[in-house]
């Protein structure tokens, strides 16, 4: 969650039953991905949960940790159209300058959050810059792939 200063905070969702994430590195550190889950005890509190997820892409072009040590810019929300099945979809695009441990850094990222009734599906991606079109293409199969199994269960 972002704070009202732009700052990543890290709090359990509320209203959620269970919360899972899945980190992965590609070899020689080229990509981080992560993906997550959120099961809440019921739809409405998944759509809180997705909202507050977009409402500081309105106002947060630049965010950081709360170590101040990652920052985050050009931070804004981009249209995904070929991705269906969701009630609701957040995606999140920007640029990554400096490392947890303060490193420069020249990363893009993309996020995407999408909503499926009372479960709320997460998938993170970040390459060296250049890489967007990449990072979109495999942060929409990766949430495709989630909606999928979560649909088949």
């Amino acid at each position: 969650m972002i704070d009202q200063d732009c700052k990543v905070t890290t709090e359990s969702p509320v209203g959620a039953l269970a919360a899972l994430q899945r980190n992965a590195k590609e070899p020689g550190d080229t990509a981080f991905s992560y993906s997550a889950f959120i099961a809440y005890k019921e739809a409405n509190s998944a759509k809180r949960g997705i909202a507050r997820q977009r409402e500081p892409l309105q106002r947060c072009p630049k965010m950081s940790d709360a170590g101040g040590k990652t920052q985050y810019d050009n931070v804004h929300e981009v249209a995904i159209p070929d991705l269906k099945g969701f009630d609701a979809l957040v995606a999140e695009e920007g640029h990554i300058s400096s490392s947890a441990d303060g490193q420069k850094v020249d990363t893009e990222y993309t996020l995407l959050t999408g909503r499926k009734g009372q479960f709320v599906l997460q998938s993170f991606i970040n390459r060296a810059s250049g890489a967007e079109e990449q990072n979109r293409d495999d942060a929409v199969n990766a949430l495709s792939l989630m909606l999928g199994r979560l649909k088949s269960s």
